[in-house]
């Protein structure tokens, strides 16, 4: 989902599916231990900002499979405020950290070695969404053809430059949603491979390997299928670390077009027409969001236990935004009381078992920590 772009006149109807929209290194230690150190990393997120109410017993938290790792992110964009203020806000909100975060870039921006820097320092990855166009400039319909004629060769060349200079992983969704109506390079699957793999050929010039490449495609609707309408954009294993998906439940009250849909409803033919077709691939979901209603909190928990059962996978992105002011859904985890509690129960939970919480706390004592005897290391 873009910053601006209003997602309203895709044909949603009762029958269709919703329209819109490994990890690694991750440490499990004994229980004990982690609950420890999300109490500790919780305690002082608390002195910064407080969080609503207590973590609930464990017993209500859906919880992920025994020595399984899953990973969260967020994207966050307050116009009121800066990235930097946004996110720890957001940290503070939740009761604990992300292991990911989202930013965009287009055209008329460089690379955001700022961002990349601010959360490297709170050990949180960067995931980069990549818009092939000018923010403020819409409607080149024919931008494919100029990254293919070689007109962004140089915005790629300074780009991978700057990343492989970061020394950060960084994950690059490069034109996600491309399989959709509503972008400027969507719906031009043999033109947008092709683009795909000249930039990649650009940053493996440029020797820019610690980025990871994200195939983010949107969840398919109507009587769209994986095989027909995502696989064509795909440019070919080589040129692909991670596929993922992007969807949303819209609601009842969004437009006669949409309706409050589950989220099996959403993603779950779209998750396994890529596990048929991208088996071996990490898989993630890139982007997903839940409008307000008196089902949310519920939809949420839902989602989680899905997340959690289905051993494929690994990484969510929520797009944390209110984006009324465009005419969207107030797509925040928070946007009700009951809903932000089940989210921040889950995420504390989870990242207490899987031993995210302890970077947050410092290196040192982190490693002072699973030192200690008996705390085994997974790696």
């Amino acid at each position: 989902m873009h910053r601006s772009i209003i997602k309203s006149m895709r044909p949603n109807t009762p029958t269709q599916e919703s329209a819109v929209p490994r990890g690694s290194g991750l440490r499990a230690v004994p229980l004990s231990l982690a609950l420890l150190g999300a109490a500790t990393w919780l305690s002082g997120c608390l002195e910064r900002g407080p969080v609503e109410k207590a973590v609930p017993p464990a017993a209500e938290i859906a919880q992920p499979i025994a020595g399984e790792a899953k990973a969260f992110g967020i994207y966050q964009w307050n116009k009121d405020s800066t990235y930097q203020s946004g996110l720890q806000s957001e940290i503070n909100a939740l009761g604990t950290s992300p292991t990911y975060a989202m930013y965009f870039v287009d055209k008329d921006m460089g690379f955001p070695k700022d961002i990349i820097h601010f959360n490297a320092e709170r050990n949180i990855k960067t995931v980069l969404s990549q818009e092939l166009q000018s923010y403020t400039n819409r409607g080149d319909f024919h931008v494919l053809d100029s990254i293919l004629a070689g007109r962004w060769d140089g915005y790629f060349r300074r780009f991978a430059k700057e990343a492989r200079a970061s020394h950060q992983t960084i994950y690059y969704r490069f034109g996600y949603e491309m399989n959709g109506d509503w972008m400027d390079w969507g719906e031009q699957p043999e033109r947008f491979a092709k683009a795909w793999r000249r930039a990649w050929k650009i940053f493996r010039e440029e020797k820019a390997n610690n980025v990871q490449w994200v195939f983010s495609a949107n969840v398919i609707w109507d009587d769209r299928t994986v095989q027909r309408d995502i696989v064509p954009y795909y440019p070919g294993d080589k040129y692909v670390d991670v596929v993922g998906l992007d969807g949303y439940n819209f609601g009842d009250t969004h437009s006669r077009n949409h309706k409050w849909k589950t989220f099996t409803e959403v993603f779950q033919a779209s998750l396994d027409g890529l596990k048929l077709h991208f088996p071996g691939k990490p898989l993630w979901i890139t982007e997903i969001g839940c409008a307000e209603g008196p089902g949310k909190a519920e939809w949420i928990q839902d989602f989680f236990s899905h997340f959690n059962a289905d051993k494929d996978v690994r990484v969510f992105v929520w797009f944390n935004e209110d984006k009324q002011y465009a005419g969207e859904p107030n797509w925040r985890f928070d946007s009700d009381k009951d809903s932000g509690e089940k989210f921040r129960s889950w995420a504390i939970y989870n990242n207490s078992i899987t031993y995210f919480s302890l970077p947050a706390m410092g290196e040192e004592v982190a490693r002072d920590v699973v030192e200690k005897p008996g705390a085994a290391v997974r790696l």
